[in-house]
């Protein structure tokens, strides 16, 4: 699933500028940046250009778990509407990342074992290793002693 120029400009220019805010501790700045990338998503879906990368990408630059798991939820169907499975495994793992990090393991453990199933029809082994070792390190086994 390709995105479109544009899209893909706009919102690397927008990240960056969130990103160089941070680091130079302008937190003000970071968190217009932040705005602005959110009202760019929302009007792109409104406009009917809606693109599961729009809703990852600022669910990734979300700071709170749970409003960015909303965000790769709404990132998630459009995904997998457009079979793009690359995509999908990226989202789920991210939403399990974001549910272990709440503590909700089951749920982490759910969307580990979706990534790692659209994972194996992609050829991206380096996704395929990090959605491995999140179920390795995740496994029942590894919460033992």
């Amino acid at each position: 699933m390709n995105i479109p120029a544009d899209i893909h400009a706009r919102v690397v220019e927008l990240t960056d500028r969130i990103i160089d805010a941070g680091q130079s501790g302008a937190a003000d700045a970071a968190e217009a940046g932040y705005d602005e990338l959110r009202r760019y998503c929302e009007s792109l879906a409104a406009a009917g250009r809606d693109h599961p990368f729009l809703w990852e990408t600022l669910a990734d630059f979300t700071g709170d778990d749970r409003p960015a798991i909303a965000l790769y939820l709404r990132a998630l169907p459009l995904a997998t509407a457009a079979g793009a499975a690359g995509y999908a495994a990226s989202i789920c793992l991210a939403l399990a990342e974001r549910h272990s990090n709440l503590d909700e393991l089951d749920a982490a453990r759910d969307y580990a074992l979706q990534a790692d199933a659209f994972a194996r029809t992609t050829d991206d082994l380096p996704l395929r290793r990090e959605i491995s070792q999140f179920l390795l390190d995740h496994s029942p086994a590894a919460d033992t002693p």
